[in-house]
């Protein structure tokens, strides 16, 4: 004898529009960065730290986190009262900089030349190249770091 069981709950399905469409729950206050998106252009990523940098690489992989750290912990807000040398930021446009900079964004992110980029310094000399997400505003997906002035014009 079977039994027929009542009140069985339905079976729930996502719909794929449903998955797709889901917004980061990171708070825009807060910002987090990725390296998913990192040139692959020696130059400009963390493998320009394998050649001999004078005994400071160190020193710069230090600087690097210390400020991933600082920055992680500020809200937009404070790092736009922040001067850039301060631990702001600066925007510049992405047609300022070397093309390989983009080399990994896939095609659908869709970088134009009027693209706004973030730049955030660490250490003394050195810079963090940064792509705003469109899904997660609090997303910051790391492009390269310009280590030795080359990446764009830093002016005279």
């Amino acid at each position: 004898m079977s039994v027929k069981i009542k009140d069985k709950p339905a079976k729930q399905k996502i719909s794929k529009f449903n998955f797709n469409t889901k917004v980061c729950e990171v708070p825009e206050t807060s910002m987090f960065f990725s390296f998913q998106y990192i040139t692959s252009d020696k130059h400009y990523n963390i493998e320009y730290l394998k050649k001999n940098r004078g005994g400071k690489e160190n020193e710069i992989y230090f600087a690097l986190l210390h400020s991933l750290q600082q920055y992680s912990q500020s809200t937009w807000n404070d790092l736009k009262l922040k001067r850039k040398q301060a631990g702001g930021y600066e925007t510049i446009a992405y047609s300022e900089m070397k093309e390989s900079i983009a080399n990994m964004l896939p095609k659908d992110k869709q970088i134009s030349y009027d693209t706004k980029l973030y730049v955030f310094r660490f250490g003394s000399n050195y810079r963090m190249i940064c792509y705003k997400s469109n899904r997660c505003k609090a997303a910051m997906h790391i492009l390269g770091f310009d280590f030795d002035y080359s990446l764009y014009n830093h002016g005279s």
